[in-house]
């Protein structure tokens, strides 16, 4: 392959410019043949090859050992740490089955779907996630086969294409590798759960003088579960409520919402041996029974009264030991199985052609669990029920109820077992590059790759709700008189769990994409300043998604939703070109001045043509200083699903924000009160939902949707210290405006957004229906282009790698990013808020990691620290007791030691000070920022033959 000369400047300042700025997606050092010549390197963010790394557009490179620190074996742990990136939030996925096993990341809290995500710098297969879009999976990556990780700010679909509007997440992997690798590591907590166990074998084998090379890599990992149970006030067991001082919200010096702990519920979770009923006599008194030996009821105790329950029937534990598990046996930590599969290979021609190829296999099946099947509280008359009632019940009945022979009883159907989901993923790919010379300043390459992903997820102890009608048996049954009685107050029979058990189901869905490419670029001529680079390109993509309902969820048996088979799939095709033209060199206060621009044209079969583009300057001032700049138009196509999706009908859950308790949970309490009252709804409402939980809907695409347009903005300056060698300092600031954002927000939001907005007269009330009495009878959901999203800031980097006397070393690195604005403006509003400082979005975010290395003891030491926020945007002492939410900052060491040139082990310990926030609102549910896992301890070995 041709080499390109590289000034002196260059060669002096390299190690520690890439260490902090935009390293290569390809270095290829000459071995010193020819003596002050370097291979030719692509650069995240530009498809030219050119001799340096100083592009326009910043570039974050984090290097596999600065990520191991973390002690996770998932890639997504170890990148949520970074500020660029929106941490994790378990909470998200607890209750979210089909998400199991998935793992994705997003830049600048804009979502996964907006960060576009490269393996050596294509994109992968995607997979689909619980709303069937199209999103990357880095459980398909091994992380210990990861090189390091190029992160690239602002837009970048001028180079890449769609998807590129927040950023660029390109991951590297180690190639060109000789010899036999082993490495095993584990970790746990200080409680000796959510264990993670893993082992990678890698073998690389060249041949032909080198010219050819070989790598084979299989890895296998696991990791345990942990429940929220086990973290005592995680999750719902910690909540705002409305304070009883203050129920209507108006009293001055007296805070609306107040803060419990050990939260339980009165009606939900029920255990087999305390059946409970709700008397609706003067005080509404929850009655819990109990349960003798032989399994009749056993007389019980009044559990709670009306009037001391907060909000939906929950109470404190501490105040109430009666209350039942608010967390059953959801898990923050869901336990899965990863193996995977990868093989490369590569060979140098004598002609300048190399051919490189890969395969990759990976399999993740992950197992969550939920609370058991249940029944809402349902009225029954103990005068005349369809089953047995117990005499324990009656005389209940008699002495509490105020002689009414009504009661409600709920039911949590333990005995059918908790749900569970087994998600199975499978994930294969192949690719083949072939790549020359076509004179000493014009290279080519042509691509070409093929990915498929299927995931079949089953489904365990669903009920057929088909066959209850409230507590009777319904159904096939009654066509031989034979429906087994239902009686909520007994044990359930065999015959009665396998009538309503529902038999393990399989939903099954799967993803393809087909890619091939072509990209030409070189110099067209030497201008006075430099060389003027030209690089064209062009690509065609296939992709589409089969989704493959199961009979259940066909027919609705369980609880009535359904989910449509859908069938769909797209062409792209796509051209570009990129060029990089040096005006200045050589001069006073301008060393070297580059503009770099580039235009991509695409087209989508279903959503038309989009072009794309972005203008930059590079302005070295001297060697120490240099001002970089990129203004960029980005998109992001609406995906098949956002476009097509068949209309499902469905049950949504969530509380009406009409009802009188929930008119204060709105960010303008006033603003929800008025909007309600124009709907009709009357003053102190108390919606059905409160009984019911539910209310019936639908789900849909829309093929009218338009791209999303991004414009993004990125300026900054990159000192390189000739006084300190190794010091490079880097400051940008960045703005990223999206324009015409594909929104569907789910029914629940839908609803809040309907009556939170300026006026009524919004997208999001025309999707509601309510009846003449104020309760919602319909909720369509469906993707709209309406909404606008901001965020500004400042990206800052500092690294500085101090060579010590005696062959030591320290290596200091900060990242950092200051928030300016945050913000997300439905169309109808007139203002768009700006949430910088709120829960989630976190003014401050830093991550500083030190190292110390000598004669192969290594000592690294992570401290990572978030900045306080409010609870919510409106929260003051006023509103809620506790509206400031603290400031994390958290530990993690490493000690790593080379006991021999093959042999090198590690511990290391994670959140060394075992930090937790348990039982502060918003800061239980189990995150990066506010972990709950507590003090973890990792170790390894890495062993070479």
């Amino acid at each position: 392959m041709k080499t390109v000369k590289l000034k002196p400047l260059f060669v002096a300042i390299m190690s520690g410019f890439l260490a902090q700025n935009a390293v290569a997606e390809e270095i290829r050092v000459d071995d010193g043949a020819n003596d002050g010549e370097y291979e030719r390197i692509v650069v995240t963010g530009s498809r030219l090859a050119r001799a340096g790394a100083d592009t326009t557009a910043p570039v974050t490179v984090v290097t596999a050992e600065e990520l191991a620190i973390t002690g996770s074996m998932n890639l997504n742990e170890m990148l949520a740490t970074l500020p660029q990136f929106q941490g994790i939030e378990a909470s998200t996925n607890a209750y979210n089955p089909a998400n199991a096993g998935l793992s994705t990341v997003e830049l600048r809290d804009l979502g996964a779907i907006r960060t576009l995500v490269l393996l050596d710098g294509h994109r992968p297969t995607q997979t689909l996630n619980s709303s069937n879009l199209l999103v990357t999976d880095l459980n398909n990556i091994p992380a210990t086969l990861v090189d390091r990780v190029e992160i690239l700010t602002g837009g970048a679909s001028a180079v890449y294409g769609s998807d590129a509007v927040a950023g660029v997440v390109n991951i590297i992997l180690k190639k060109d590798y000789e010899g036999v690798e082993l490495n095993v590591y584990g970790s746990t907590t200080e409680q000796g759960d959510g264990e993670q166990t893993g082992v990678t074998l890698t073998t690389g084998l060249s041949f032909d003088d080198s010219k050819g090379n070989v790598v084979a890599s299989f890895d296998y990992s696991k990791e345990s579960e942990i429940r929220y149970s086990d973290r005592p006030g995680s999750r719902s067991e910690t909540g705002y409520y409305t304070n009883k001082l203050d129920p209507k919200a108006n009293k001055e010096g007296i805070p609306n919402l107040i803060t419990l702990n050990n939260i339980g519920w009165v009606d939900y979770n029920i255990p087999v041996d305390r059946p409970t009923i709700w008397l609706p006599d003067s005080d509404y008194s929850y009655y819990q029974f109990g349960r003798e030996d032989d399994g009749s009821l056993a007389p019980g105790y009044l559990s709670a009264t009306d009037e001391e329950l907060y909000g939906y029937y929950r109470q404190s534990k501490v105040t109430n030991p009666y209350m039942y598990s608010s967390v059953g046996p959801v898990q923050f930590v869901v336990p899965d199985e990863k193996y995977s599969a990868y093989v490369s290979a590569s060979y140098d021609f004598d002609n300048s052609l190399r051919l490189s190829g890969n395969v990759q296999y990976s399999k993740v099946t992950a197992k969550q669990r939920i609370d058991p099947e249940f029944m809402y509280s349902t009225w029954v008359d103990t005068a005349n029920a369809p089953f047995t009632v117990p005499q324990e019940v009656l005389d209940v009945v008699a002495e509490h109820n105020d002689g009414s022979s009504w009661i409600k009883v709920p039911y949590t159907f333990q005995q059918i077992g908790d749900r569970i989901k087994e998600n199975e993923r499978e994930y294969l790919s192949a690719s083949l590059t072939l790549e020359g010379d076509i004179s000493d300043d014009w290279y080519w390459d042509a691509y070409v790759s093929s990915g498929t992903t299927n995931k079949d997820s089953t489904s365990f102890n669903n009920i057929d709700t088909t066959r209850l009608y409230r507590y009777e048996t319904v159904g096939v049954c009654e066509e031989t008189n034979s429906c087994p009685e239902f009686n909520p107050f007994m044990p359930l029979s065999d015959e009665l769990q396998d009538y309503v058990r529902l038999d393990p189901f399989t939903d099954t869905t799967s993803s393809f994409q087909h890619t091939a490419s072509a990209n030409v670029n070189g110099t067209v001529f030497e201008l006075p300043a430099g060389p003027l680079q030209v690089g064209f390109g062009a690509e065609f993509r296939q992709e589409g998604f089969k989704v493959e309902p199961s009979d259940v969820k066909l027919s609705g048996l369980n609880r009535g939703n359904t989910i449509a088979p859908q069938d769909v799939d797209r062409d792209i095709i796509e051209g570009y070109v990129e060029v990089n033209i040096p005006v200045i060199a050589d001069v006073a206060f301008a060393e070297s001045v580059d503009i770099e621009a580039a235009l991509r044209m695409a087209n989508y079969s279903h959503s038309g043509t989009n072009d794309s583009w972005k203008f930059g300057v590079n302005w070295a001032i001297n060697d120490e200083v240099r001002v970089r700049s990129v203004y960029a138009k980005a998109v992001r196509a609406p995906q098949l699903t956002e476009l097509f999706a068949p209309e499902s009908k469905v049950k949504f859950k969530f509380d009406d924000p009409c009802d009188v308790d929930q008119i204060q949970h709105g960010d303008d309490p006033a603003l929800r009160a008025a909007n309600c009252q124009a709907l009709g709804v009357p003053a102190d409402f108390e919606s059905e939902m409160r009984i019911t939980g539910e209310v019936a809907g639908s789900t849909k695409g829309n093929e009218d949707l338009t791209p999303e347009i991004a414009h993004t903005l990125t300026a900054g300056v990159v000192y390189t210290s000739s006084m300190l060698d190794n010091l490079v300092v880097s400051l940008d600031y960045f703005d990223i405006e999206i324009e015409d954002v594909i929104t569907r927000v789910g029914a629940s939001t839908t609803v809040k957004r309907c009556v939170d907005s300026t006026t009524i007269n919004n997208p999001f009330c025309s999707q509601v229906t309510r009846k003449a009495d104020g309760n919602i009878s319909y909720v369509n959901d469906t993707y709209v282009n309406n909404a606008n999203m901001k965020r500004k800031g400042i990206d800052f980097q500092v690294n500085y790698d101090w060579d010590l006397d005696g062959g030591a070393n320290i290596d200091l690195t900060l990242y950092g990013t200051y928030a300016i604005h945050s913000s997300f403006k439905d169309a109808n509003d007139s203002e768009a808020h700006n949430y910088v400082g709120v829960r989630g979005v976190p003014e401050w975010k830093s991550s500083f990691i030190t190292s110390y290395a000598n004669e192969g003891f290594k000592a690294t030491w992570q401290v990572n620290y978030v900045s306080s926020t409010k609870y919510s945007r409106t929260a003051t002492q006023e509103t809620h007791d506790n509206p400031i939410m603290p400031s994390s900052i958290l530990h993690n060491t490493r000690l790593a030691y080379d006991f021999t040139d093959s042999v090198r082990a590690y511990v290391g310990v994670t959140n060394v000070f075992d930090q937790d926030w348990i039982g502060t609102v918003g800061a239980s549910t189990g995150s990066t920022t506010y972990p709950i896992r507590g003090r973890g301890y990792n170790a390894g070995i890495n062993i070479q033959f």
